[in-house]
């Protein structure tokens, strides 16, 4: 050791709780332990040139750090400039973390902050004080960038260049497929070709709800190919669904007549203080023939509260909760409870992300209607499902 300097990497999720009222206690439980051991494996790889000082400690959901101090042959420089690159390369390992653990949808959208702060004691106590510290001058290691201009994006958007693919829906009492989930991603072998680039991209520059709409047209489109009576499930947000523009899209003479094979599926967790307004937009298109599912419902009463107040068509049990399926008897039982609350409130239960059959037939048994996941089909580019 160059000197008894101790340094403590830490990552703090912006509001754990939320987690617990969407997805419920057991699930949580479960999804805390993956956590954990996700973050010690990432920081072994990233301070593999540090001297670890124990494994990462969890002193609560939400709240993950790790003790490391600098070898002998590094200089206390070397340390201060490799800080931001360590937090640099922590928060993107955190990030995919995230989606690996909580999905595409709700993993990339989840805000934390990464840390990396000197303690001089290595109590308990003072490695609080040190984070809580360090979290309070920082505003978040956020991941908002993009890795293509505007113009770009723009012009993808515009001239044609999204590329549409559809997942396998099933009906899990016969395994026939009834619809497939429209996906759609960039170019092939550019920076933008998978969902978390692409949306990412249009999220830095506030392009969202014209990305969106255009997912719309382009994944609608295909429907002309898809044979009938199979429909699709396309994905817009809360800010989409209540927009002007909506709103003319779902009345468009063209569209109109193509909404009953078509499920629009809020894919963002809204606040419960939203949903009520959100409820009174979505009423006023329900003359459209507008047909709704809500995303990622975890075993919380958040999401109920949301599907009792909306009252969703589908309601499709997000794969935090699919994945975990047989870890214990409580996240089992609890998955029974939400599915049954969902059903008597008149929704159709789909389970998203089942990756064999164990999942599958749980789910089936426990009254779920619909499924998907690589276990019954990955995504497929369109133009090789539906040839034209």
């Amino acid at each position: 050791m160059t000197d008894s300097r101790c340094y403590v990497l830490a990552v703090q999720l912006n509001d754990p709780a939320h987690f617990l009222a969407v997805f419920g206690a057991a699930v949580v439980e479960v999804a805390h332990a993956d956590l954990t051991r996700g973050v010690e494996e990432f920081c072994g790889r990233l301070l593999s040139r540090y001297r670890r000082c124990g494994e990462v400690a969890s002193p609560e959901f939400g709240r993950w750090y790790c003790l490391f101090a600098e070898k002998a042959s590094l200089m206390r420089t070397d340390m201060e400039e490799q800080r931001p690159v360590l937090r640099e390369i922590g928060a993107v390992m955190m990030h995919e973390l995230l989606i690996g653990c909580f999905g595409q949808a709700t993993g990339s959208r989840q805000g934390f902050n990464l840390v990396i702060a000197e303690t001089d004691a290595v109590d308990p106590e003072s490695i609080e004080s040190a984070v809580n510290q360090a979290l309070s001058e920082e505003t978040g290691a956020s991941l908002m960038r993009a890795d293509v201009s505007e113009d770009y994006l723009r012009q993808l958007v515009n001239g044609g260049g999204l590329l549409s693919y559809f997942q396998p829906i099933v009906e899990l009492q016969n395994g026939t497929t009834v619809g497939y989930e429209a996906l759609t991603r960039g170019p092939v072998d550019s920076a933008v070709h998978l969902a978390d680039g692409l949306f990412g991209a249009a999220r830095y520059h506030r392009l969202t709800d014209v990305l969106e709409l255009a997912c719309l047209r382009r994944a609608i489109e295909w429907l002309k190919a898809i044979p009938e009576p199979l429909w699709i499930s396309v994905n817009l947000g809360p800010a989409l669904l209540i927009s002007p523009e909506f709103g003319q899209f779902v009345r468009d003479p063209k569209i109109a007549p193509l909404l009953p094979r078509v499920v629009f599926e809020l894919t963002e967790h809204v606040p419960v203080a939203s949903v009520a307004g959100l409820h009174d937009a979505v009423s006023g298109l329900l003359p459209s023939g507008l047909r709704l599912s809500l995303y990622d419902t975890g075993c919380g009463f958040f999401d109920l509260t949301t599907v009792e107040t909306m009252r969703p068509e589908i309601v499709k049990l997000c794969i935090t909760v699919v994945s975990r399926i047989g870890c214990s008897a409580e996240v089992d039982s609890g998955m029974q409870r939400t599915i049954h609350a969902v059903k008597r409130l008149g929704a159709l239960i789909l389970g998203e992300g089942v990756e064999n059959v164990h999942q599958a037939e749980v789910l089936k048994r426990s009254g779920a209607a619909y499924a998907q996941g690589h276990y019954f089909g990955r995504p497929k580019p369109a133009i090789e499902l539906f040839p034209l």
